[in-house]
């Protein structure tokens, strides 16, 4: 059985004019030699329990860094994978470790890294001939359990499956031909019918597509948006989490991020989060400030700049800079790398040739458009803990209270009345797995909000 248990003292909650946020960031430098660094993919590469750092270079190769708690290991994978330019990673051999998967730019090749299971690759050709690949994700899109893989070619025009025969043999499959300067293809399901959709960027077309997969692996194109200047990486996620998948992207020559809200029906309208954001490379979306909603971490190559966006919960972001002068930057990837139930960011630098990660603190800073006339104060004990919980509510005059959890994604996992005025309820949470979980009390316009553990 597992128990939280959350402790409210009064006065208790924020008015929800004020702007609160739990991120304070410092900063860990992984590696400082890792030249042209390019592309980052977060996984427990070792599937030890912790995640790990997996990153491609342009003039150093592929490599990845053992989490040793925080502090990170190097290990080298393939260091004359010259002019990479994309890593991901899945089991692409289906025998229960982790591979690896990677584009290279300058020699217009695909390739995987076969896991021996001790982290020892071996390399496998996919495709020499695909001019000016960019991105490559792992993703199965006929439903057969074979990973295939969803990649691009700029100077083709080419958006390609490569189709797993189950034994690693890869069918190249045309789904685009001919719209100008393919840059990202994301798998996702974009119209939640089940399978694998795909999410495109055409950054010379100045494109956002997406491609519904009939189940099978067959694509049909559905233009979103035509011109959005220099369409560079597109992402899919419930951002909103009303329960459909929107669109996020950045666009490289107008300097923008943007978000595409699904209606449910697929059919989207475009919302500008960020502008003059000096030539934006990637977005990474997660829970931030652990207040139940979904922030966005953001890199600008030109502005050296890597920064989040916090949500205001209504779809308001406000830019908060973590690191200026990180000279640039290209990818941005979110995860809790110390295990300490706060999501961090990772980064790196091409002209530094930098890896580095920012730990989130969990440090409150407050910009508040009016105060309160009261100090809220909220306490949880034991933090971690294991069991029920118990909300001990106490306000200033009788209010109905309403407690929400969140897990680490933003998804909301409890919603109930907890009170009314003061006093207290009990909840029973041996049903959720242990994790980390963002606690919002609200009452009368008013909120408070803490990361809470629940341990097994």
């Amino acid at each position: 059985m597992k128990v939280f248990l959350l402790t409210c003292f009064a006065p208790v909650l924020f008015w929800s004019a004020v702007s609160i946020s739990f991120a304070g960031w410092q900063e860990h430098t992984v590696c400082d030699s890792f030249s042209g660094a390019i592309s980052l993919k977060i996984v427990d590469l070792d599937k030890d329990g912790d995640l790990d750092i997996l990153g491609a270079a342009w003039n150093s190769g592929l490599s990845w860094w053992e989490n040793g708690g925080g502090s990170f290991g190097l290990h080298t994978i393939d260091s004359g994978f010259s002019g990479a330019i994309f890593v991901e990673s899945d089991d692409i051999d289906g025998d229960g470790d982790i591979d690896v998967v990677a584009s290279s730019n300058g020699s217009d090749s695909i390739e995987w890294w076969e896991n021996n299971g001790e982290e020892v690759f071996s390399g496998h050709l996919i495709s020499d001939s695909f001019a000016g690949v960019h991105s490559v994700y792992p993703v199965d899109v006929n439903d057969d359990d074979h990973i295939d893989l969803a990649a691009v070619a700029f100077d083709d025009d080419l958006i390609c499956l490569f189709m797993n025969d189950g034994s690693e043999n890869f069918t190249q499959v045309v789904i685009e031909d001919g719209v100008d300067g393919p840059w990202t293809a994301f798998p996702g399901d974009v119209d939640d019918d089940g399978d694998q959709d795909l999410a495109a960027a055409f950054r010379l077309a100045d494109e956002v597509r997406w491609y519904s997969n009939d189940g099978t692996g067959s694509f049909t194109a559905h233009t979103v948006d035509d011109g959005f200047d220099g369409a560079h990486i597109v992402t899919i996620c419930d951002l909103d989490l009303d329960g459909d998948q929107d669109l996020l992207a950045t666009a490289r020559l107008g300097d923008m991020i943007a978000w595409y809200e699904n209606d449910g029906q697929e059919d989207f309208t475009r919302h500008i989060i960020a502008e003059n954001y000096d030539w934006p490379t990637f977005v990474s979306v997660a829970d931030l400030d652990c207040d139940g909603d979904r922030d966005i971490a953001c890199a600008a190559y030109n502005g050296d700049d890597v920064s989040w966006l916090q949500n205001d919960g209504f779809m308001g972001f406000t830019m908060h800079c973590v690191s200026s002068g990180f000279d640039g930057v290209i990818p941005v990837v979110t995860e809790d790398l110390n295990n300490d139930g706060y999501i961090d960011i990772a980064a790196a630098a091409y002209n530094l040739g930098a890896v580095t990660w920012w730990e989130n603190t969990g440090t409150s800073v407050e910009n508040p458009a009016s105060t309160p006339s009261f100090i809220p104060t909220l306490s949880i004990s034991p933090n971690p803990s294991c069991g029920f919980f118990t909300a001990e509510v106490s306000l200033e005059e009788p209010l109905d209270a309403v407690l929400e959890i969140f897990d680490i994604s933003g998804r909301r996992v409890m919603h109930l009345p907890a009170c009314s005025g003061s006093g207290s309820c009990t909840v029973d949470a041996s049903n959720l797995p242990a994790g980390s979980y963002a606690a919002v009390l609200e009452a009368g316009g008013v909120r408070v909000r803490m990361t809470i553990s629940v341990i097994d």
